[in-house]
């Protein structure tokens, strides 16, 4: 089963399957833990993998869903899709992000906005921004961005996929 994370914070694989543990255990119960056998294999901060017996594929998936927060930090977990393998699951379900930027920079520095990365989702990018003024009149601490924000454009451009 392949899954993405949201946080506001970096998460360690350690505290991500102590958390799952946790969830599963308070969920179903050590019997039915015993059943589902879910098993972090692969977590790179954002995708990951896990493993679990195909006959308790959905109680799997609930138990994924009651994450919150891992060690204090806000977390939500969404399943992306089920394979009967970890290679299909992984080629299938885990994207390669067409965006590159530097995980230990975490930071943006644009024209109108800038500011540290706190998520990183595909081709979107969150950041806290250095002006507190931009999100002064929203409910939100961030401000969103696309690829399409970072890469430029056409000054002109609609913002269709397509970038014309």
């Amino acid at each position: 089963m392949a899954f993405e994370l949201d946080s506001e914070n970096k998460i360690q694989s350690g505290d991500l399957a102590r958390e799952i543990y946790t969830s599963q255990t308070s969920l179903l119960g050590d019997f039915g833990a015993s059943k589902t056998k879910l098993q972090l294999i692969s977590f790179d901060g954002r995708f990951g993998i896990i493993r679990c017996t195909h006959k308790h594929i959905e109680e799997a998936k609930v138990v994924l869903t009651t994450v919150r927060a891992v060690r204090g930090t806000r977390a939500t977990m969404r399943v992306r899709g089920i394979s009967g393998t970890i290679k299909a699951a992984t080629e299938k379900y885990i994207p390669q992000s067409i965006l590159h930027i530097d995980e230990n920079e975490r930071r943006i520095d644009l024209e109108q906005v800038s500011g540290f990365i706190v998520r990183i989702r595909g081709q979107e990018v969150d950041i806290y921004p250095d002006d507190r003024s931009i999100t002064k009149e929203s409910d939100t601490k961030y401000v969103g961005l696309t690829s399409f924000d970072l890469c430029g454009g056409d000054i002109n451009a609609d913002g269709t996929s397509n970038g014309l």
